[in-house]
């Protein structure tokens, strides 16, 4: 439920202050200072999305009006999806364009297999709930925000959800803490404040708030290994059978060895059976035995495969990106689930982040405060190593001199790496 402008000013109001935060006016300022000043000192505005926006826009708007109803077959949410693609296909606006083809192909095979495949939450799930979160620095900052998919699980913890359809690289190690300061934020506003579950205000403390990321472009494939303990590896949606080829060939080559350990099994019992000291129950239950495992070989033998028909499957399975083709004892033997990334908030991880967040607010407000805006938020150029979010994500980078100096760069760059030698150029014209 998105608050009103009224609504918004009367929390202004009750709390003292004149202004509320968002999460990713400070997320501008941590990306670009020079960002920051274009969109809140300047009140530069763009209209529109990039492709990345629009389709995490249609991606959680999709899983979540699952969980709202809107949706009386699961099938439904594929058919959502392709509904948007074909409307995506119709749009003329160069900033949706993805960087190549190669790359929207990708990331819409990995949304389609999300959509088919997608664990839902076997739990009452709300989306879009507002929350407000307070710091103290060298003034009052009261964060206002909304959560995409909130809910109580098992452990009667209130789950903080956020789906995800970008690549899962950033979210490991220290980066992982760093993406996590929205949710943070939010986790801490709900400690602060209490919660409204089924019509009653319930107070969550941090260690019983969880914060996940639902990376919906990665799955999650479990197995069991061969001493009895699951293995869970992560994998891109799309490539998730080729990711697992090795195991998989491993499955159906050991089938042959499979039937050997099981024959060695036979002899073991067959011998026990015929010594003089087995009493006939005992040789009974040894016969019983052989034969129940006599069945196990006979059923694995129309899966002994030769290297070339093993192969062929493999590559088979890794085009239809399924285990169709397989036996079913290895079609039995992998699941596919969710991509979860969970953030552990321990009171040192809480505790620096608060710091730091009220630091950078207290930065802001500092310069923000300056005569000299361009002095106050001005940043260093722009190198090839970190222009990604410049070239790809900026929504202002057409207003931006730093942009502006780094696209004249390139451009005499590649101009003067096409410039032919002065052999070259003697010889074009006849002069050599």
């Amino acid at each position: 439920m998105r608050l009103s402008f009224e609504q918004l000013d009367m929390i202004k109001e009750k709390m003292g202050v004149d202004k509320l935060w968002s999460f990713s006016k400070v997320g501008t300022y941590d990306q670009c200072s020079w960002l920051y000043k274009l969109k809140y000192i300047d009140k530069l505005r763009v209209k529109g999305d990039n492709c990345y926006t629009w389709w995490g826009s249609v991606a959680h708007e999709i899983i979540q009006d699952w969980y709202e109803g809107k949706y009386p077959e699961y099938g439904q949410m594929l058919e959502e999806l392709e509904k948007k693609v074909i409307e995506y296909s119709m749009l003329d606006d160069k900033k949706l364009k993805f960087p190549s083809d190669k790359e929207w192909e990708n990331y819409i095979a990995n949304l389609r297999h999300y959509f088919s495949h997608v664990e839902t939450i076997p739990f009452k799930v709300t989306n879009e709930q507002a929350v407000l979160a307070v710091f103290e620095g060298l003034e009052k900052y009261v964060f206002q925000g909304y959560i995409d998919s909130e809910y109580i699980d098992e452990d009667d913890c209130l789950v903080i959800l956020d789906y995800k359809t970008s690549s899962m690289s950033g979210f490991t190690g220290k980066k992982l803490i760093e993406k996590a300061r929205q949710l943070m934020i939010y986790a801490i506003g709900i400690s602060q404040h209490g919660r409204m579950i089924d019509g009653e205000m319930r107070k969550f403390p941090l260690d019983k708030i969880k914060i996940r990321y639902d990376m919906m472009k990665y799955c999650n494939i479990t197995f069991m290994q061969k001493n009895g303990k699951p293995k869970t590896t992560k994998a891109e949606r799309k490539l998730w059978v080729a990711h697992i080829a090795n195991p998989l060939r491993k499955d159906l080559e050991d089938v042959p060895k499979n039937i050997e350990k099981l024959e060695k099994e036979i002899a073991k019992l067959e011998k026990k059976m015929n010594m003089k000291k087995t009493t006939p129950e005992d040789a009974e239950g040894y016969s019983v035995a052989c034969g129940e495992i006599a069945l196990e070989i006979e059923a694995l033998k129309p899966y002994v495969f030769d290297p070339i028909q093993i192969n062929e499957m493999i590559e088979k399975a890794t085009v239809l990106n399924d285990l169709s083709v397989f036996p079913p004892f290895v079609q039995e033997k992998y699941t596919v689930g969710n991509c979860h990334i969970d953030v552990e908030m321990t009171d040192e991880v809480i505790e620096e982040f608060k710091r730091e967040l009220v630091d950078t607010l207290d930065t802001i407000i500092t310069k923000t405060a300056e005569e000299d805006k361009e002095e106050a938020f001005n940043r260093s150029r722009i190198e090839n190593s970190d222009s990604y979010y410049c070239v790809n994500l900026c929504d202002l980078k057409d207003h931006c001199q730093f942009y502006k100096e780094f696209k004249e760069h390139n451009e005499m760059f590649i101009t003067k790496q096409n410039q032919p030698s002065e052999q070259d150029l003697l010889a074009m014209l006849g002069l050599v």
